[in-house]
């Protein structure tokens, strides 16, 4: 089993091969919501995870990640749209939703998973 201090070195190559390989995408720190568990006005710490290439959509209620090919997903993300003409109809075929999906801003950024120590 690896140590803690040697997963931590084989993200943080990762994410700097990333970097070096995209530099015009921003770096976005993802943070597991079980880091921030209450509501207090102190630090929280975290532990570097893993670190990807990835599209991401800011809805209402949460962020999405692009997963086309995952149904709930697709649907979950235009229920929580904030375009409200991407909200799913009942009246909509499978190629329409699908547009509707594909029309959402997606931002492209590398994508850094901050999760628990």
């Amino acid at each position: 089993m690896k140590k803690e201090a040697e997963v931590q070195q084989e993200y943080s190559q990762e994410l700097f091969r990333l970097i070096r390989g995209n530099p015009d995408l921003p770096i976005v720190p993802m943070v597991d919501s079980e880091i921030v568990a209450d509501d207090g006005y102190q630090w929280w710490m975290g532990s570097w995870g893993k670190a990807e290439v990835a599209k991401y959509y800011l809805g209402i209620d949460r962020v999405h990640f692009y997963e086309p090919d995952d149904w709930n997903e697709v649907d979950g993300t235009l229920y929580d749209a904030r375009e409200m003409d991407a909200v799913v109809r009942p009246d909509m075929d499978d190629n329409t939703i699908k547009e509707a999906y594909e029309a959402l801003p997606w931002t492209e950024a590398i994508i850094v998973y901050i999760t628990l120590p």
